[in-house]
């Protein structure tokens, strides 16, 4: 956590004086609440930032060029040509143990209104000591985590972002922050056959929703600037939202919960942290 300028203190003041009057009739963070961290600005991928044609064909034509380029460009940044490729809108991942690759090919969905959205697949990262390749399945206000075990084969996709894992690999965990008042924590678990499946996801929604007005209690909720996630021990996951004042500052509040298992075959509990 680093320390913050005078211009930043009398931001943070003029902010939180607008909550005042809410705070003197309900229970509201105070100044001394809040704890503050300097954020590195989120990139976001900025693939189909020049495509605008009116014709439906030729836009999703310069949309899937591009889409390949940002992803080509990846590939090689990451040196993982011996693996990957990619052509239009479809990702090939070469496993040297198979002999079939594996294909993700973007594809056409429905949102809830059933108006058609673009789901498409992004490299995101790869983790050389275990051989992993992450991937994002995006589509709007969608951002899900592909994780490919190059040693293996095996693929997953899991709802949200911020993947991480317990140390014994047990569990798994993501996030949902791509819209406000709609963050989630999504706690996974291995099944006996390798594969994650959901094992609790936003224990006592009310008090997990509540948590988030007690640092900002006005009527429209920000959406989170970032999100961390670090497992403590295997039976304890500390889950860390940000949030800034003003669209392009990184200096960020924290709001954060702590979800534990008291004994293997319990519940998870989530507690908000102050």
């Amino acid at each position: 956590m680093q320390k913050i300028s005078i211009r930043h203190k009398l931001l943070i003041i003029a902010v939180l004086s607008g909550f005042s009057n809410a705070a003197i009739a309900a229970s509201f963070a105070n100044m001394d609440d809040y704890v503050w961290e300097t954020i590195e600005a989120p990139i976001y991928p900025n693939w189909g930032k020049d495509c605008n044609s009116e014709d439906e064909r030729i836009y999703q034509d310069c949309l899937d060029k591009s889409l390949m380029i940002y992803n080509q460009n990846l590939i090689e940044k990451l040196q993982l040509s011996k693996y990957i490729s990619r052509q239009l809108n479809q990702t090939t991942i070469t496993i040297p143990s198979h002999e079939s690759p594996v294909i993700l090919t973007d594809k056409s969905v429905q949102d809830e209104n059933g108006d058609s959205l673009r789901y498409v697949y992004l490299i995101n990262s790869y983790d050389k000591n275990k051989n992993w390749l992450y991937l994002s399945g995006q589509a709007y206000e969608t951002n899900n985590t592909v994780l490919v075990d190059l040693n293996t084969g095996v693929i997953q996709e899991f709802e949200g972002s911020h993947l991480t894992f317990s140390p014994d690999m047990t569990y798994a965990a993501t996030v949902k922050v791509e819209f406000p008042e709609e963050e989630e924590v999504i706690i996974w678990k291995k099944d006996k056959y390798g594969s994650y499946q959901y094992d609790k996801n936003n224990m006592d929604y009310g008090n997990f929703r509540q948590h988030f007005k007690f640092y900002d209690s006005r009527k429209y909720s920000p959406m989170p600037y970032s999100a961390k996630l670090e497992w403590v021990t295997n039976d304890s996951l500390l889950v860390d939202f940000y949030f800034n004042m003003s669209e392009h500052d990184t200096i960020t509040y924290r709001v954060r919960f702590n979800y534990v298992k008291t004994e293997p075959a319990s519940d998870w509990q989530m507690i908000p942290i102050k």
